[in-house]
């Protein structure tokens, strides 16, 4: 028994193996049960079996893959003490450098802004959990509309991302160069920064009364 569990396990992980290739060599595009099952050199039927569908294996797969960080509860005890806009910033800087060192993760970055259809929307569908998740778990801006303002940053860094990834320049900026990305990354570091401004921290009552305070 415990030898039939050791080589499911090294076939699932050859079988998401392979869809890392194919995501990296052939794009998104070229992602399909044939490509993957021939690649990871098993059958069609076995990989069905193991994921039920293609869908399936890509949703395996960004569940099992080290992009998106989910932190342990030391790790976010230790993430208190740092303060909030740091602590964000860095997380969102991190996340995107590794997007921007994988094909394949800008791959399924890609699919979140492709047509609909089955694979694209698990994907995004994924995505977006695994960012939720990462987003709540760092509660980066309290006592604001942090999924808002979270959607909002995350949001166009992805953009920025793909415009990097086929070579398009944005307000000017060459995004596939260090030095335009790291324009980038001390914009965002300015923005996490005047989320601890304490005036936003105030209710609509208060921010009123700061206001009439100074006139």
């Amino acid at each position: 028994m415990e030898k039939i569990k050791r080589n499911r396990a090294d076939t699932t992980q050859r079988i998401l193996n392979a869809f890392e290739q194919v995501l990296w060599e052939s794009g998104l595009e070229g992602v399909s049960i044939s490509t993957v099952a021939e690649k990871a050199e098993v059958s069609k039927v076995l990989i069905y079996r193991y994921f039920g569908s293609l869908e399936g294996l890509a949703d395996c797969y960004i569940q099992q893959t080290p992009l998106i960080t989910h932190h342990s509860p030391d790790q976010l005890a230790y993430f208190q003490l740092v303060q909030g806009q740091q602590r964000w910033s860095n997380q969102v800087l991190n996340l995107f450098r590794r997007f921007r060192r994988s094909r394949p993760a800008r791959q399924l970055l890609k699919a979140t802004v492709k047509s609909r259809e089955s694979m694209t929307d698990q994907i995004s569908e994924t995505l977006d959990s695994e960012l939720t998740r990462f987003v709540d778990q760092l509660n980066p801006i309290s006592q604001n509309d942090n999924s808002a303002i979270s959607a909002i940053l995350l949001g166009g860094l992805s953009y920025l991302t793909l415009q990097a990834q086929v070579d398009r320049s944005v307000i000017g900026m060459d995004l596939r160069s260090d030095q335009g990305w790291k324009r980038i990354e001390e914009a965002i570091k300015l923005i996490c920064a005047s989320l601890d401004n304490p005036l936003l921290k105030l209710t609509q009552p208060q921010k009123e009364s700061a206001f009439l305070a100074h006139v």
